[in-house]
């Protein structure tokens, strides 16, 4: 996944001199979505990780593949990135406003502290401080990491204004603005699922059923699956109950575009941890959603 976000932000870097400033526009909007439990936020977090000036992740990284390549060190660490997760809440969280203000609240007093040279007003807007930390700032930008971004969504006082005020606030923070130099987001439903307009159409979308790439970084794939279970093999256990076939009789119910097998991780990690066969999905996850996010878009 990082080698394929490295060229795009290289691409963003030389865009200006090379293929004029609109070339490939949306490419740095990368969307997403894919049912819960296939490592979503794993992966949000590692590219968060990877990229992020906050801490030094070196150790995390230098003995992985993905140190191997030529520019693992150029961008290691070197790069103002904001993550958000937007499955968590304010406590006792019933109004929109709530919800909105304290992601607005933290990310303001973030930037504060990243930038104390900078008169920075609680009034003004959040996508105008950014700018005018590109504009004051060495032409500084940033990473944006939303993991979750449709959680709200389903939330029991969310009102259809708020809908409409939150996929505002998105698109706002978003598009066309100076200070994105990448946007990474993740959700369980497609975007069209929640606007038919505009306001998100500068990302490339990546569904489990529509598109072939990165079907093989969410879930386990046959392969691994095989690695896994010959470690479950290769422990000292005195009865094993876990067959190969019944990990795929149980839980390969997902094919890719391109039709290759897709696992649930989180069931697979269990049951082989556990040496037990379990309903260990249903425990996390309704139904009617697994058809609903699988459905092809002319049956929404």
């Amino acid at each position: 996944m990082i080698a394929d976000l490295v060229p795009v932000l290289e691409s963003e870097e030389n865009g200006a001199e090379n293929a004029g400033i609109s070339q490939g526009k949306g490419l740095k909007y990368v969307c997403i979505t894919r049912l819960r439990r296939f490592g979503k936020t794993v992966m949000a977090n590692m590219i968060s990780s990877y990229f992020g000036k906050g801490i030094d992740s070196s150790s995390t990284f230098r003995n992985l593949k993905v140190s191997e390549y030529k520019w693992f060190k150029r961008h290691l660490n070197q790069h103002n990135v904001i993550h958000i997760m937007f499955n968590e809440m304010p406590d006792e969280c019933t109004t929109y406003r709530q919800y909105i203000s304290r992601i607005k609240q933290r990310l303001i007093s973030d930037l504060k502290e990243a930038y104390p040279d900078m008169v920075i007003d609680d009034r003004d807007a959040l996508w105008d401080i950014l700018n005018d930390i590109v504009e004051y700032e060495n032409g500084e930008r940033f990473i944006f990491i939303l993991d979750e971004w449709d959680f709200i969504y389903h939330q029991d006082f969310i009102t259809d204004e708020d809908r409409i005020a939150f996929t505002r606030f998105l698109s706002t923070l978003l598009k066309d603005q100076p200070h994105v130099e990448l946007a990474y987001m993740t959700g369980i439903l497609p975007i069209a699922k929640y606007s038919s307009g505009s306001e998100r159409n500068m990302f490339c979308e990546y569904t489990m059923v529509t598109e072939e790439m990165y079907s093989d970084v969410f879930g386990f794939t046959d392969s691994e699956v095989d690695e896994l279970y010959a470690r479950y093999l290769a422990q000292r256990i005195e009865n094993w109950n876990v067959t190969r076939e019944g990990l795929r009789i149980w839980y390969d119910g997902y094919h890719t575009k391109g039709g290759g097998r897709v696992y649930n991780k989180r069931s697979v990690v269990l049951v082989l941890t556990n040496n037990n066969m379990g309903n260990y999905w249903t425990s996390a996850e309704p139904y009617d959603e697994l058809f609903i996010t699988s459905a092809p878009m002319w049956m929404m």
